[in-house]
């Protein structure tokens, strides 16, 4: 039997839907496009409050929403999710060209030109049906967020070590890469369990927040390497000790 209807979560806003359905940019009220769910027909079916998508990219701006960004159909038992949009939706920080969900299970997404009010890169959940996403285990969510912390970190030392300015494209992927992370440390911040682990994770995020506009001009403090270094080791570290596999 099919897997209907489907839900579809953009910063705890939720609408449920039956596919097939797309989700992608479409007018707004005001000066701001929206984000919408729509019908095959390309029909509005549910628009977003909570964020706005960009549009009108030009030269190597690559973070626009299109009308038709994601596609949401059922195949057999399983919910199929592709990103049809001219450009990437990322999955866990990488592009993603389909991704294929069974009976309970979810993923965070993260599309292209799509921001909350306040400026955040929009969180994305696509759910099928039976699944709490927010019962997510802690252990999990824990071991989420530090394989997230660990790919960002490693990034980051290896341009540090080097001292090498990065390319606009690599500093886009970072970015993207840390707000998913970000994301995944604020919903840590209200859990009781691991709050040595959870701290931990703040301090990372903190830090790497605040090196962002050096690495977009290249002007990295002296002691960057010395703090990189000592986060990689303390990130690998964590992650033997709650044995998260990534």
């Amino acid at each position: 039997m099919a897997l209907t209807p489907v839900e579809i979560d953009v910063e705890g806003e939720r609408y449920q839907t039956t596919p097939p359905v797309v989700l992608g940019r479409t007018p707004g009220a005001g000066s701001q496009d929206a984000l919408a769910v729509k019908d095959a027909d390309g029909r509005a079916l549910y628009v977003f409050k909570g964020v706005y998508a960009r549009w009108g990219c030009a030269g190597s701006d690559t973070d626009c929403t299109s009308h038709r960004q994601l596609e949401i159909a059922v195949e057999g038992n399983a919910l199929v999710v592709r990103n049809v949009g001219k450009f990437p939706t990322y999955s866990q920080g990488r592009p993603m060209d389909r991704i294929v969900l069974g009976p309970g299970q979810w993923a965070e997404l993260t599309l292209p030109g799509v921001y909350t009010h306040d400026g955040k890169k929009a969180r994305i959940v696509i759910k099928t049906p039976g699944v709490k996403h927010t019962m997510q285990p802690v252990s999990d969510a824990v071991c989420e967020a530090c394989c997230e912390a660990w790919r960002i970190i490693d990034q980051v030392y290896g341009h540090v070590k080097e001292v090498r300015t990065m390319t606009a494209k690599e500093l886009e992927d970072l970015e993207r890469l840390f707000y998913i992370f970000k994301g995944h440390v604020e919903a840590l911040e209200t859990m009781t369990a691991r709050p040595d682990a959870v701290k931990e994770l703040m301090s990372f995020r903190d830090y790497i927040e605040l090196l962002l506009p050096h690495l977009r001009r290249g002007d990295l403090p002296g002691d960057a390497l010395s703090k990189i270094t000592s986060m990689r080791h303390r990130v690998n570290k964590l992650r033997e000790e709650l044995a998260c596999r990534c």
